[in-house]
């Protein structure tokens, strides 16, 4: 599989974000990375234990969980191709990570060390407001998320992740949504037969 295709999606996602980046740019600041493969179940990275890369996903789904110290499961949040995935707080703090987050299909990424790939990135602007931006849209989802716990019924928390991720409908178990819109399987099994 040839990394190179997969560098120009990773070039064109960031040029979707600031269109004064394209793939000169990115061929002049020498970024390396890794092609890499993980199959429906792996971790990309592990609760509890580094996280020093970042993840452009190239195909696929993954999902961010937390396990509680009872063997509890919580579903963070969801992540799809294309698109950035790591732990911003492990990455730059060079601390164990505080959740993992595992493929749930078949997952290609290209996969960068996340201290090479900023240090070669922090003096380009257009970079910078490129990822500026991530981060923006990161905060603006967990804001949203946070208010929609205290605001919104369950039932408008599921019809929601509906409308926001319909390419996940189908194709993961409803345990997850459950855990991911903070209610049980079987309150959501209500709603849905409720909706049907």
């Amino acid at each position: 599989m040839s990394l190179q295709p997969h560098m120009e999606d990773f070039v064109q996602y960031f040029s979707g974000i600031n269109l004064s980046i394209d793939s000169a740019n990115f061929d002049k600041f020498g970024l390396k990375a890794k092609l890499k493969h993980y199959q429906k179940g792996e971790l990309l990275i592990t609760q509890g234990q580094p996280a020093p890369k970042v993840f452009f996903l190239v195909k696929g789904f993954v999902r961010y969980l937390n396990v509680s110290v009872e063997g509890k499961e919580f579903t963070q949040s969801f992540s799809c191709a294309p698109s950035i995935s790591g732990s911003t707080r492990a990455m730059t703090r060079n601390v164990d990570a505080l959740f993992s987050i595992e493929a749930l299909d078949d997952v290609i990424c290209l996969e960068f060390d996340w201290q090479m790939f900023f240090e070669k990135m922090q003096f380009q602007p257009g970079f910078m407001q490129a990822y500026n931006r991530l981060l923006e849209n990161m905060f603006i989802k967990k804001e949203e998320r946070e208010y929609a716990f205290v605001q919104d019924s369950a039932e408008q928390r599921y019809l929601t992740f509906l409308d926001t991720n319909p390419q996940l409908r189908d194709k993961i178990p409803l345990k997850m949504i459950a855990s991911h819109i903070g209610i049980t399987p079987i309150a959501l099994s209500r709603i849905r037969k409720k909706l049907q």
